[in-house]
Protein backbone atom coordinates (compact mmCIF):
# COMPACT_ATOMS: atom_id res chain seq x y z
CA UNK A 1 0.00 0.00 0.00
CA UNK A 2 1.37 3.40 -1.00
CA UNK A 3 0.91 6.51 1.09
CA UNK A 4 0.30 9.70 -0.83
CA UNK A 5 2.03 12.93 0.14
CA UNK A 6 -1.37 14.48 0.84
CA UNK A 7 -2.00 11.85 3.49
CA UNK A 8 1.06 12.87 5.48
CA UNK A 9 -0.19 16.40 6.19
CA UNK A 10 -3.25 17.84 7.91
CA UNK A 11 -4.55 21.40 7.72
CA UNK A 12 -4.41 22.90 11.22
CA UNK A 13 -5.03 26.57 10.49
CA UNK A 14 -6.31 28.86 7.72
CA UNK A 15 -4.34 32.11 7.64
CA UNK A 16 -6.14 35.14 6.22
CA UNK A 17 -3.04 36.81 4.76
CA UNK A 18 0.57 36.11 3.78
CA UNK A 19 1.77 38.03 6.84
CA UNK A 20 -0.33 35.94 9.22
CA UNK A 21 0.80 32.72 7.49
CA UNK A 22 4.45 33.68 7.94
CA UNK A 23 3.90 34.46 11.62
CA UNK A 24 2.17 31.13 12.27
CA UNK A 25 4.76 29.20 10.29
CA UNK A 26 7.58 30.82 12.31
CA UNK A 27 5.83 30.00 15.61
CA UNK A 28 5.38 26.37 14.63
CA UNK A 29 8.97 25.99 13.42
CA UNK A 30 10.25 27.55 16.67
CA UNK A 31 8.17 24.92 18.48
CA UNK A 32 9.89 22.18 16.50
CA UNK A 33 7.06 21.33 14.12
CA UNK A 34 7.39 20.59 10.42
CA UNK A 35 5.15 22.96 8.46
CA UNK A 36 3.79 23.14 4.93
CA UNK A 37 1.49 25.75 3.45
CA UNK A 38 -0.37 26.52 0.26
CA UNK A 39 -3.15 28.83 -0.93
CA UNK A 40 -6.64 27.47 -0.42
CA UNK A 41 -8.74 26.41 -3.35
CA UNK A 42 -11.66 28.51 -2.09
CA UNK A 43 -13.03 31.91 -3.02
CA UNK A 44 -10.48 34.06 -1.20
CA UNK A 45 -7.14 34.29 -2.99
CA UNK A 46 -5.42 35.43 0.22
CA UNK A 47 -6.37 32.47 2.44
CA UNK A 48 -3.47 30.10 3.09
CA UNK A 49 -3.68 26.58 4.55
CA UNK A 50 -1.13 25.90 7.27
CA UNK A 51 -0.38 22.18 7.52
CA UNK A 52 1.45 20.03 10.05
CA UNK A 53 2.46 16.42 9.82
CA UNK A 54 -0.49 14.13 10.49
CA UNK A 55 1.35 12.65 13.49
CA UNK A 56 1.92 16.12 15.01
CA UNK A 57 -1.29 17.88 13.99
CA UNK A 58 -3.11 17.75 17.32
CA UNK A 59 -0.05 18.86 19.27
CA UNK A 60 0.61 21.66 16.77
CA UNK A 61 -3.00 22.91 17.11
CA UNK A 62 -2.68 22.95 20.89
CA UNK A 63 0.64 24.77 20.59
CA UNK A 64 -1.03 27.53 18.54
CA UNK A 65 -3.97 27.73 20.95
CA UNK A 66 -1.58 28.20 23.88
CA UNK A 67 -0.15 31.17 22.01
CA UNK A 68 -3.54 32.75 21.48
CA UNK A 69 -4.23 31.68 17.91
Amino acid sequence: MRTTRAGLWRVIYIARSERQAQRIEELLREGGFMVDRRPTMGDSAEDIEIKALESEAEEARLYLMERGL
